[in-house]
């Protein structure tokens, strides 16, 4: 039995109907392939009233079956950590990726000093601020205490005739309290340099500039971790899973893009990217291969206004690489990952951001569309985005068939109406024109009988 359903002038979806209680993976494969439309069923059709009139009260009963055990199994993919999988891109964003066997990275790194400080975590950053504080501590008090030394300050501690480099200085731990001391500015009085000596003067000049160089770098280092817009990403949401659904009669992949924050975000703008395996001609296999897919947000481009959650569709049509993938195609068998990427500016600092996330094929639910999450509150006069429904989905009639012969099915079906719309139209007009001329008939048959006598 074939199933055929027409809803507002749009063909949804062909497939034989199966068998709830058939588990076999033959059955199921055989339930998700198109059956071509035929001449038979289309003299069916049109004993009925009407075409769409007819295939509108028609329902698939093993849609909802073998779509659920699509689904079935790829909750059952969801169980491996997002780690354990391969992934490029994690779906916090960060990117699964390590370098290794670099020459020198070592080097490359300290020459990029500022920005691999900027990159590396917290701990990290507080460990190098306390050492270079430190350090540069030690390093002078070192100088102090050789300055004090050289010049035999130590041999006339009790000579009150005796003028020191650096006064109060009786040993190491003192020449690093004034090490501190110069170097923050902090001056308690008791230890201070004369004009005795100039190296002296020279040195806490020294100190002095050093120790406001590394107060600006840390604090420019400081600032600048604390503005990145990275964590920007976390307050922007994606969609836990893509959806297959139709959407205007054209069989569309989507996701839903959140903004949790009131400030909107500048110059919006989504891009997908397809990463798969690739054969060229010359027999080159590509692990990686990148496609950018074509996306749109309802008739807009890939310009995007996030003061609600939008849903991003990308229509799956000729120029697309999913173009010939059925369901169990998608979902089951072919393994590629979709990286989605938005880009903005933030209003309130005017800083550029990247937000990322990827789906995995085992993370696209067929035969789903999102939930409704706006609602508009008649007391208060705002509109409510519920993000709790902001990765619910819920179970439409989808065709499971490629795009490619789910469009192909189209065109034949139209053809066939339009030549149904036809024949109804000459056999209406050949009737009518029969009954106006039935007395000529009878008169021109009644005088070949007369002649023929």
């Amino acid at each position: 039995m074939k199933f055929a359903d027409i809803e507002q002038g749009e063909v949804l979806s062909e497939l034989p109907i199966c068998d709830k209680n058939e588990e076999t993976e033959q059955n199921i494969n055989e339930a998700q392939r198109l059956t071509p439309y035929s001449s038979g069923d289309f003299e069916n059709i049109a004993r009925t009233e009407g075409c769409a009139k007819s295939l509108s009260s028609n329902k698939c009963a093993g849609l909802a079956s073998v779509n659920g055990r699509l689904l079935s199994k790829n909750k059952q993919s969801k169980i491996l950590p997002g780690r354990h999988r391969k992934r490029l891109i994690l779906k916090n964003g960060s990117a699964n990726v390590i370098a290794k066997n670099v020459a020198k990275r070592r080097q490359r790194y300290l020459q990029d000093l500022f920005i691999t400080l900027v990159d590396i975590q917290w701990r990290w950053n507080l460990l190098v601020f306390s050492m270079g504080f430190i350090i540069t501590w030690l390093f002078f008090a070192i100088i102090w205490w050789l300055i004090n030394y050289s010049h035999g300050d130590f041999l006339h501690m009790n000579d009150t005739n005796w003028e020191p480099c650096v006064h109060n200085i009786k040993s190491f731990t003192s020449a690093f309290l004034f090490s501190l001391e110069t170097q923050h500015t902090i001056g308690y009085g008791s230890r201070y340099v004369n004009e005795e000596c100039p190296e002296a003067v020279f040195v806490l000049c020294l100190q002095s500039i050093t120790g406001v160089m590394i107060q600006c770098f840390i604090v420019g280092m400081v600032f600048a971790k604390f503005s990145r817009p990275k964590k920007r990403q976390q307050t922007l949401m994606f969609s836990q899973n893509a959806i297959v659904c139709l959407r205007d009669g054209k069989l569309c992949l989507m996701f839903r893009v959140g903004n949790m924050r009131k400030s909107p975000v500048i110059g919006a703008q989504i891009s997908l990217h397809l990463i798969n395996r690739k054969t060229t001609t010359e027999g080159e296999v590509i692990p990686y291969y990148h496609s950018q897919l074509d996306i749109r947000h309802d008739s807009a481009s890939n310009s995007f206004f996030l003061s609600w959650p939008v849903v991003v569709i990308h229509e799956i049509n000729q120029h697309s690489p999913l173009y010939t993938m059925s369901a169990e195609e998608l979902i089951l068998k072919d393994k590629f990952e979709l990286i989605a990427i938005l880009e903005g500016t933030t209003e309130s600092t005017g800083q550029s951001f990247q937000a990322r996330s990827s789906y995995l094929s085992q993370e696209i639910v067929w035969g789903h569309r999102f939930e409704q999450v706006i609602s508009y509150c008649k007391e208060t006069g705002d509109f409510l985005v519920d993000y709790g429904k902001f990765n619910n989905t819920y179970e439409t009639e989808t065709p499971l068939c490629s795009a490619k012969q789910f469009y192909e099915f189209q065109r034949s079906f139209s053809m066939d109406c339009e030549r149904y719309e036809n024949h109804n139209k000459t056999r209406d007009q050949m009737k009518t024109t029969g009954s106006l001329r039935k007395p000529v008939f009878d008169i021109i048959e009644s005088r070949s009988i007369n002649s023929t006598e």
